[in-house]
């Protein structure tokens, strides 16, 4: 009876410390400060979005309206439930803080589309968007 209890004793631990939140934060958008000095705005061509090919139009200016230019942007989109493949896009190229990303949904649904903008001095912002694709 001693060895039983210690068993589930031993098992109940192991149990309790597994579901222990980690004493580091997970970095995601919610943990992620933005920054005041960037404002992010994006569009998707077509409009409205269906599966397939896409361009994501992002457009990256100061609070006083101006154009920041010589950044490059990461795009990653994730179905909004698990199990599907992440889909990626970036560039560095823009026309006056209008940067456009190759884009394809690989299948319609709700979206969670992340964009990483690193600046110039290497700094980086990070701002998710919540998109649903028709098929």
């Amino acid at each position: 009876m001693r060895i039983v209890l210690r068993s589930l004793l031993l098992v109940l631990v192991l149990l309790l410390a597994a579901c222990r939140e980690s004493a580091q934060p997970t970095p995601t958008p919610e943990n992620f400060t933005p920054s005041p000095d960037v404002e992010i705005e994006m569009a998707v061509e077509p409009s409205p979005p269906t599966a397939g090919d896409a361009v994501l139009v992002v457009t990256l200016h100061s609070p006083d309206g101006a154009p920041i230019t010589n950044a490059s942007i990461a795009a990653r989109g994730d179905m909004n439930h698990a199990g599907m493949v992440p889909v990626f896009g970036e560039t560095n190229q823009n026309s006056d803080g209008v940067y456009r990303i190759p884009f394809e949904w690989s299948m319609g649904g709700d979206w969670i589309v992340t964009l990483t903008v690193t600046l110039a001095d290497g700094a980086q912002v990070e701002r998710s968007f919540d998109m649903s694709i028709t098929s």
